[in-house]
């Protein structure tokens, strides 16, 4: 089930933790590797066109998946027009020819990284008809560092402010309005990898 489907059950596994918050940093690290891989380990690399909280699934044991559904979209709609196959290499299926002259809009998925991280971690989604748009919701706090707790999800009763300061920095450079002046996907990893204590007794 995508991400947003999850909040539920993982308020439910959240409660038996002494940390609130413990699932939520576990999976915002695990996209954050996702991407790296996608990013700087692929040749060549590639960049999830739209890439929001639709395009996480999480399994049984809460690990996000990163999907791209206009990539497959792409990919069923080539190979039906062509006698080309589909190569299935583990859990990757690739149409050799089908992400040829694709646009890797890496700042794009960075940028789309940051408001994902508010997402999850105030529970809100981007855009809803009674409260409007996160971002322009959030903004206001994120302005103010010491405001930032206002942006954490009421469920969560209990959180690490030292985890919440990592990631503050981490959505700022994200959707820093000048591009040239956000951090790579592997910086950010590295960010959020030695900041964050995803320990259960955190």
């Amino acid at each position: 089930m995508p991400l947003t489907g999850h909040f539920t059950n993982t308020f439910t596994m959240e409660k038996e933790a002494s940390f609130l918050g413990h699932w939520r940093m576990k999976i915002i690290i695990a996209i954050a590797r996702g991407l790296k891989y996608l990013h700087t380990q692929l040749d060549p690399p590639f960049t999830i066109l739209e890439l929001d909280s639709s395009s996480v699934y999480l399994s049984d044991d809460f690990t996000p998946k990163l999907v791209d559904f206009e990539c497959w979209k792409t990919i069923i709609s080539r190979s039906e027009k062509s006698s080309g196959t589909i190569s299935n290499e583990g859990a990757v299926c690739i149409l050799p020819s089908s992400l040829e002259g694709r646009h890797l809009d890496v700042q794009g998925n960075i940028y789309a990284f940051g408001i994902l991280l508010l997402e999850i971690v105030s529970g809100r989604p981007p855009y809803c008809k009674e409260k409007g748009c996160l971002f322009d919701w959030a903004i206001e706090f994120l302005e103010f560092p010491d405001m930032m707790a206002y942006v954490v999800d009421r469920e969560l009763k209990h959180f690490r402010y030292e985890d919440l300061k990592v990631i503050y920095e981490v959505v700022s450079l994200c959707i820093h309005p000048k591009s040239n002046r956000r951090k790579t996907v592997s910086e950010l990893c590295s960010m959020l990898e030695n900041g964050i204590d995803t320990s259960i007794s955190a």
